[in-house]
């Protein structure tokens, strides 16, 4: 199920994510249901089941030792937007930092946290 979070994570982070406030069609056997009620989506397999949900949410909702991490190993960067991936019972966090010279996507899942890409703004 990391694996899965990973990838749709980063889907959405690289291409956004899709307006549509039905369910349509994704790839393989992957549905996706957007709801227009606070920006949350849902994810579905091919036979209703609920994979996942997501939502943006603001840095006050991190967990604490995501926030320590945070400010340890990114010191130098604020924070710009935060999604929070809920799926199996597990929260995993995939935030997008910016400093003077760049931006960071990072992933925060059961107290890790992960580089996920880095950015220049050259």
């Amino acid at each position: 199920m990391k694996t899965f979070i990973a990838i749709l994570a980063s889907v959405i982070v690289s291409f956004g994510a899709s307006t549509a406030n039905a369910a349509t069609p994704g790839t393989g056997l992957m549905y996706k249901a957007a709801y227009s009620i606070m920006g949350e989506k849902s994810y579905y397999d091919a036979s209703g089941n609920l994979l996942a949900t997501s939502r943006f949410v603001t840095d006050a909702s991190l967990p604490l030792p995501a926030i320590k991490k945070l400010m340890k190993k990114c010191p130098d960067h604020e924070i710009r937007y935060i999604r929070e991936f809920q799926a199996e019972g597990i929260n995993t966090y995939i935030i997008t930092l910016e400093n003077k010279t760049g931006f960071k996507v990072v992933r925060f899942a059961e107290n890790t946290l992960t580089i996920l890409q880095k950015l220049d703004k050259n």
